[in-house]
């Protein structure tokens, strides 16, 4: 396990001066996966945490390379994984932390 830190707030660049309005989020723990995605100079990141105490962190980054668009940063605590996956199953899934569903190919034919 490892000391990590993970941002939270708002960070906006005006005329290539940088503003930023938040606080340091800090716990032992690992990283356990994570997912990026990007379309049109906007993205998101999202990482997937496991604390010392057994409790789920999502970190997600929403940044844009647009100047005076701000980038927002957000810590969300769960106290299981079940917790986490209602909120954030989609990214969980394809970040591979949770398994997709699979059907065989009698489910696919009684469709």
């Amino acid at each position: 396990m490892a000391t990590i830190q993970l941002f939270q707030g708002n960070r906006r660049v005006i005329l290539g001066d940088e503003f930023v309005n938040g606080e340091i989020v800090e716990f032992d723990g690992e990283r356990i996966g994570g997912l990026w995605e990007e379309h049109n100079s906007r993205g998101t990141e999202t990482g997937f945490y496991c604390a010392s105490d057994g409790r789920f962190i999502v970190h997600r980054r929403r940044w844009s390379r647009w100047e005076n668009e701000p980038e927002i940063s957000e810590v969300f605590v769960f106290r299981t994984l079940p917790e986490a996956e209602e909120r954030f199953w989609w990214e969980m899934e394809n970040a591979g932390i949770i398994p997709r569903p699979t059907l065989t190919l009698d489910e696919v034919d009684g469709r």
